[in-house]
């Protein structure tokens, strides 16, 4: 879940930066309009994509990861504790997000059962197919749906006015706009780019309805701008006529020559994107691991660096050999001697490292992990031993152990030896 959160809220935050550095600006609002629905959708939908083949992309220093070896004792207690404790964590995470999200779904109830009482409790007449709903004693102007709200105290020239543009927020149907990324901020109340694309989207309705209505009087329609700013409650939902923050930017605007068709190929800059988010979300497989603090790191998706004679990186699955050690020679099966290797490095790690070592290092008390990397190459020899620990003697330690696993028999492809690069998670418990 963290991966995908992660994922959803970079592919928004890249949007909205090829947005307002590209398309912000133009004046293809309805072109604007969709980019802005479209990709506020395809952040939540790709991270679930996975597309196999473009794990190929990867370079040639992916790592095999290894089952995760556990050194000494962790006896039931303390896994007991730790489950216990990471339960009891994610719960308290987990109801703390359920009761702000109720929160804020009440308060958006709350305000649509107040455009409810409006609409039931105000006069209403019918125009071009539209409910206008007369308010009293306001001068008040916004829409919600097919319903247009009207002060009776607006002039009859600022009713036609305002009229003619809430009219194209209710054609243009604005409102399911608007209500798609109330959705999105009670869900995802926790990240801000929901709300910069909703104000984004606000922006836009109103280009779009002063583009329009502007045709019906425009110098009538300028002094209704400039005149002043009536008080609309926000809803967040609603379509208000006037808008103090975005009274400049609508003359603005209005002012701004329309922008040349050639500039439309911008639009073209979400393929690249989306194919670049696309292999992103397909190469960062989460593990169920992951999602179970409790359960240990598994294999995750096997590459090689092949040598320079296959000419090609191959997943490991494809090779017709994995490396093997003596044990493991007179197994056939592929899954079998994959399992047969595991199996002698997590013997060989277990049985030579000196968990006493850290004993004297000065660490936390708990758990603790150490990652090696390492590479068994053409010939069967172990090198380019990397570890990564919280303190230099434990690295130093996991580097001898792996540098003294035997010479194996390399992995082969097509009857010729390749490198294989593995990883491999350590962990023990500091007393």
């Amino acid at each position: 879940m963290i991966s995908y959160l992660f994922q959803s809220i970079l592919f928004q935050l890249l949007f909205l930066i090829v947005y307002d550095l590209f398309l912000k600006r133009d004046t293809f609002f309805s072109h604007n309009r969709l980019y802005l629905l479209i990709t506020s959708l395809l952040s939540l939908v790709i991270p679930f994509i996975k597309i196999d083949s473009f794990n190929t992309l990867l370079d040639s220093n992916s790592i095999i990861v290894l089952p995760e070896i556990v050194l000494g004792s962790l006896n039931n207690q303390s896994n007991t504790n730790y489950s216990y404790d990471t339960v009891v964590s994610l719960m308290t995470v987990a109801n703390g997000y359920v009761l702000i999200t109720l929160i804020i779904f009440s308060v958006f109830v709350i305000k649509l059962i107040k455009i409810l009482k409006l609409i039931h409790q105000n006069p209403k007449t019918i125009q071009d197919n539209l409910t206008i709903v007369h308010l009293k004693d306001t001068n008040t102007a916004f829409s919600f749906f097919n319903y247009i709200f009207l002060g009776d105290t607006l002039t009859t020239t600022q009713r036609q006015s305002v009229f003619e543009h809430e009219k194209i927020h209710a054609k243009q149907k604005h409102t399911f706009d608007l209500l798609w990324f109330e959705v999105l901020k009670i869900v995802l109340w926790f990240n801000p780019l929901v709300y910069l694309y909703q104000i984004r989207i606000s922006n836009i309705h109103e280009f779009l309805a002063d583009q329009n209505a502007v045709k019906f009087n425009k110098s009538e329609y300028y002094q209704q701008l400039l005149q002043q700013v009536f008080n609309v409650k926000t809803y967040a939902f609603i379509n208000p006529f006037f808008n103090q923050s975005l009274i400049k930017k609508r003359i603005i605007m209005l002012q701004k020559s329309k922008t040349k068709q050639t500039h439309l190929v911008k639009y073209l800059l979400l393929i690249p994107m989306v194919l670049g988010m696309l292999v992103y979300s397909s190469c960062s497989n989460e593990s169920e691991a992951t999602k179970d603090p409790i359960v240990n790191i598994q294999t995750e998706t096997l590459d090689i660096n092949n040598s320079k004679q296959i000419g090609v990186d191959l997943p490991f699955s494809a090779i017709d050999q994995s490396p093997l050690f003596e044990a493991c020679k007179t197994l056939v099966d592929k899954d079998h001697q994959k399992k047969c290797f595991s199996d002698q490095v997590s013997n060989h790690v277990l049985n030579n490292f000196n968990t006493k070592l850290a004993d004297n290092l000065d660490l936390k008390k708990g758990i603790t992990k150490v990652f090696v990397s390492f590479k068994i190459s053409k010939t069967g020899e172990i090198i380019d031993v990397m570890s990564r620990a919280e303190h230099p003697d434990l690295e130093a330690e996991a580097n001898r152990v792996i540098n003294n696993l035997p010479i194996l028999t390399p992995g082969m492809h097509e009857g010729k030896a390749v490198d294989v690069v593995y990883g491999l998670p350590i962990a023990f418990k500091i007393k």
